[in-house]
């Protein structure tokens, strides 16, 4: 019994979050695993690990929850070394997490990890395995073999807590205050502030003599306290208050949860708009929008916005022939948008109404998604700089950056905003005529253009190395080269790459290369790479600097940095 005990709490503790700190973490993993396998004994692995998982990412947490014991358990440090892949273990997602203990720690199969991801009713077990393959590549190969979490929540240090009569009894008040309280309250209710604490219960008044022996199976809904953010150090959904006439619309909000099969939520907005009743609502790490008109209801769930000092993403309400609407973060002031045709932005303001923004026009045109860009102000978050996020057809909106070539410095902190040096409008307006919208919730957006200089027959081309960053952590990266001659410009893909920190301030460094037809249709090999590149090796011939050419039909290409270290070569198959 005791391996299979150990595996279920290492999956749950894994699974639960981490903002509720390391004592009340570990509690409610063992009894999580304890429970399951007092239920099961002896049961089928799979379809336990299931249960356990499923149970883990719909817990309820209550703010007293392992609050009131006398005995302070912490779990052991066992390793010091792997404390910084522990930290980042814990930005994942509780999907990612779950994959990473079914995979690494009990050394399971992937496509039985899938299973049990898929069985616990994860949206996207694929995305999940590729979170942990992203983790593991920005630790370095072979980090599978290497790295564990720092913490075994298996094995604990336990210490007596001084917990007075007078404190222990006002705890005590205060959750069966709280628990009378849900059993009277309407079905919305507040989320008191509390560190920790994740949903607060509400239960439906019972009948006059009294409550039912199993109280019915009814969605729980609660509420953050307007201006929750201004006492957070953390700004992510759970602090944003339930906007919308109809947030407090109790048969609504149940039937938003129950077209999405969750027991409970946040509601961050409930309203009708353009016609349409629209309800969000938050549990854990996704985001649902249910929408209902007289003839028909739809749900949809995606992952939700990662939290962050500032840049934090609107969410998208409606999409009608008039443009969109946005709920946005409520420290958010001002909102601005444009379109990205044209040499630069042509900024509009745009009309914010309880927290909702007028509609958005989204253009399309040529075969390009043309915005909208968004710049959204908000002055009392970290610098009070605005920030600009795109539109790339999802729930959440992408912070778009924009990195010019040299001379341009490489800020130390990443990319500037996308407007907010010369350049970065026209590179993006040149990337939604060449790149399709990208699939899922996508986080930020990087045009990192590295090369700016000469291609055969006197043409002139613009190397742009596109970085996307997905909600869940993974990335992509995609070299562009951008040509112009005779006054007109075009564009051919090169490689791809996945999951690697391509492009962004921890890997500067990138060469790309691609066939290329010049204007008298004649077809060349052209290689170019970034600043640090001192040499590249085009069919064996090393030409010194960022830039070489070919016409051989099957070229080799190489590179190297000014540390003698070897550049990976962003290249098209053909």
């Amino acid at each position: 019994m005791a391996r299979p005990y150990r595996d279920l709490v290492r999956l749950a503790y894994l699974s639960l979050p981490p903002s509720i700190g390391q004592e009340r973490r570990l509690v409610l993993a063992h009894r999580l695993a304890a429970s399951e396998l007092a239920r099961r004994p002896g049961g089928d692995e799979i379809a336990l690990r299931q249960v356990l998982l499923r149970r883990t990412l719909a817990a309820v947490i209550l703010p007293w929850t392992g609050r009131l014991a006398r005995m302070e358990a912490v779990p052991a440090l066992v390793r010091g070394a792997d404390v910084a892949f522990t930290a980042r273990l814990d930005m994942l997602r509780p999907p990612a997490r779950a994959a990473y203990a079914l995979l690494r720690l009990e050394g399971r199969p992937e496509e039985e990890v899938r299973t049990i991801l898929a069985g616990a009713r994860v949206a996207q077990p694929a995305a999940a395995l590729a979170a942990v393959a992203a983790l593991e590549a920005e630790f370095g190969q072979g980090a599978a073999a290497v790295f564990r979490p720092a913490v075994d929540p298996t094995l604990a240090r336990c210490y007596a807590r001084p917990l007075n009569r007078r404190l222990r009894l006002a705890l005590l008040m205060a959750a069966a205050a709280s628990l009378l309280a849900a059993v009277s309250a309407p079905a919305v209710m507040s989320l008191r502030e509390d560190p920790g604490s994740t949903w607060t219960p509400h239960l439906p008044a019972g009948p006059p003599t009294g409550l039912p022996a199993r109280p019915p199976a009814v969605p729980m809904a609660v509420t953050a306290e307007p201006g929750a953010w201004r006492a957070s150090t953390s700004l992510d959904l759970a602090t944003w208050q339930a906007r919308g006439t109809l947030a407090g619309d109790q048969a609504l909000i149940g039937r938003a949860l129950r077209a999405w099969g969750r027991p409970g939520g946040q509601v961050l907005y409930a309203d009708r708009l353009d016609g349409v009743s629209v309800v969000l609502i938050r549990q854990g790490e996704q985001v649902a929008r249910y929408t209902e008109t007289a003839g028909a209801a739809k749900v949809s769930a995606f992952p939700a916005p990662r939290a962050k000092p500032d840049g934090t993403s609107p969410l998208k309400l409606t999409t009608t022939a008039e443009g969109s609407r946005y709920l946005l973060p409520p420290w958010v002031r001002q909102v601005s948008a444009a379109p990205l045709t044209g040499a630069g932005p042509r900024w509009r303001k745009v009309t914010i109404k309880d927290g909702v923004t007028a509609p958005v026009r989204a253009l399309t045109g040529k075969g390009c998604w043309q915005g909208p860009v968004l710049r959204l102000r908000a002055p009392e978050i970290a610098h009070g700089m605005p920030y600009t996020m795109l539109d790339l057809g999802r729930l959440s909106l992408a912070n778009a950056y924009y990195q010019p070539p040299p001379p341009a410095e490489i800020n130390r902190y990443g990319p500037s905003e996308l407007d907010a040096v010369p350049g970065g409008f026209s590179a993006w307006k040149g990337l939604s005529c060449t790149i399709a919208r990208p699939e899922g919730e996508v986080e930020a957006a990087t045009a990192w253009e590295f090369y700016s200089g000469r291609l055969p027959e006197g043409a002139h081309g613009r190397w742009v190395c596109l970085r996307l960053t997905d909600a869940i952590g993974g990335s992509s990266v995609r070299g562009v080269l951008f040509s112009t001659a005779h006054g007109r410009t075009t564009s051919t893909l090169a490689g791809t790459r996945r999951n690697t920190w391509d492009c962004s301030r921890l890997r500067r460094d990138v060469v790309a290369g691609v066939w290329w037809r010049a204007p008298s249709g004649a077809r060349y090999y052209v290689a170019a790479g970034s600043r640090r590149v001192i040499r590249i090796t085009l069919d064996g011939r090393a030409v010194a600097g960022p830039y070489a050419v070919s016409r051989n039909n099957n070229p080799t290409v190489s590179a190297i940095n000014e540390l003698g270290e070897k550049v990976e070569v962003l290249r098209s198959a053909a």
